[in-house]
């Protein structure tokens, strides 16, 4: 299908999920990792315990990681969006850094971010609350934003957004 533009808007996005959102340093995991099945970048992924050095976007307890933008896989030109790992190819896991994601709940700066166990994706909300199907990270949100929007997840204690990535949203 040709591409189709719906909306123009006036302002740029602050930034792409999965992308690095500072020059604060990041910290990967100790080795590369496969995906054993899709998997979202700008997600949380988990270690697949049937195959050992593969990864997946479930799972329980605490995720692995975060799965970062490095063009490590085919990107297809004819999907309405190809922000996903396919099975079988590298995945870039970060254990720590700030970087840009979506979050499916309205975040506000301070809350702490939890991984969704059904897919990876994220949920905010204050530390040590209980929420359903979710697992609390070490990430914090550093910038804000409505549901769906994108915003800025740190687990650095003390990360500074600096004043260029900043949004009036």
């Amino acid at each position: 299908m040709a591409f189709q533009q719906k909306t123009v808007n006036t302002y740029p996005g602050i930034g792409i999920p999965g992308a690095y959102a500072t020059i604060n340093p990041i910290v990967s995991t100790a080795k590369g990792y496969v995906a054993s099945a899709a998997c979202n970048i700008g997600g949380f992924v988990w270690a697949d315990e049937n195959k050992k050095g593969y990864v997946k976007p479930t799972g329980t307890g605490c995720p692995l990681g975060f799965a970062v933008r490095e063009i490590t896989n085919p990107l297809e030109i004819n999907v309405k969006a190809s922000n996903t790992v396919p099975a079988g190819y590298p995945v870039s896991v970060e254990v720590k850094g700030d970087f840009f994601a979506v979050t499916t709940t309205a975040a506000t700066v301070g809350q702490k971010v939890f991984a969704v166990l059904e897919n990876g994706t994220i949920k905010t909300e204050a530390a040590q609350t209980s929420v359903e199907g979710a697992e609390e990270t070490d990430f914090e949100v550093i910038q804000a934003g409505a549901a769906n929007d994108v915003i800025i997840i740190s687990n650095w204690r003390g990360a500074v957004v600096p004043a260029s990535t900043s949004s009036g949203s």
